[in-house]
């Protein structure tokens, strides 16, 4: 847990529940402690969500329905709807401009109505568009609304654990890494979360010079399955943050 403590109301309620299990770390690290959870877990399917997430109605069942039609099926990302955040018009434009020219690079399968939902290439650009319904197949999900199979994720090792501080890049790393097995992970539309970012809250806590140590760091670890090129499609996100977080 990331962020103020529950309070004494809620502890209470979290420890009577035999249907939460509670654990602590002394050293905090997302990626260490997914991987914890979900090698301890009894369960042949994980769904992750994050703590200011709000699942929609069939958001858990449209998950397991699709592991369930592909038994190779290793993680799954659902719909994400940002409700503090968006993007200018501007902003958008430029995004489907590029995607429009790098999506002729990409078969239809990997996109929804020609937008790309999540995908990383070589030069270190990264399509994000997690908003769309629909599905089509992802090379990296976003760690707010996915689902993995345990026994391949224990294969593959699980998350990174070199990944620290905001752990930016995690969800990516593992896509990465099961895109190397010849495997790709599956957008799902259905599975929709509502999520109420608070600009301060999570690993956002820290300090904002903090904060972007962590990133620069964490495009290292992530750029290192890609090559020395992925920094260039890095520099207008790692400009952005440096402007405007």
């Amino acid at each position: 847990m990331q962020g103020n403590k529950p309070d004494a109301a809620f502890q209470t309620q979290l420890e009577n529940d035999r249907l939460i299990r509670i654990e602590q770390s002394s050293l905090p690290s997302t990626t260490r402690s997914l991987n914890h959870c979900i090698r301890t877990s009894d369960a042949d399917i994980i769904l992750i969500l994050d703590d200011d997430a709000v699942p929609c109605f069939g958001w858990a069942e449209s998950h397991v329905a699709a592991f369930c039609a592909d038994p190779g099926l290793i993680y799954t990302c659902g719909r994400e709807i940002r409700s503090t955040k968006g993007r200018s018009a501007l902003s958008e434009g430029i995004r489907i401009l590029i995607e429009s020219i790098f999506g002729l690079f990409l078969k239809k399968d990997k996109k929804i109505n020609g937008r790309i939902v999540g995908w990383i290439n070589n030069l270190g650009l990264l399509f994000c568009n997690f908003d769309q319904p629909g599905i089509c197949a992802i090379n990296t999900p976003r760690g707010c609304n996915m689902a993995i199979r345990k026994e391949p994720f224990i294969t593959l090792n699980g998350f990174n654990e070199n990944f620290k501080g905001n752990a930016w890049g995690f969800e990516t790393d593992f896509g990465l890494r099961v895109a190397r097995i010849h495997k790709l992970g599956r957008y799902i539309g259905d599975a929709i979360v509502i999520h109420r970012e608070a600009s301060g809250g999570g690993s956002r806590e820290h300090g904002r010079s903090q904060w972007f140590r962590d990133f620069m760091y964490n495009h290292k670890v992530l750029i290192s399955n890609l090559g020395p090129q992925a920094w260039l499609g890095s520099l207008p996100r790692l400009i952005k943050k440096l402007i405007f977080k």
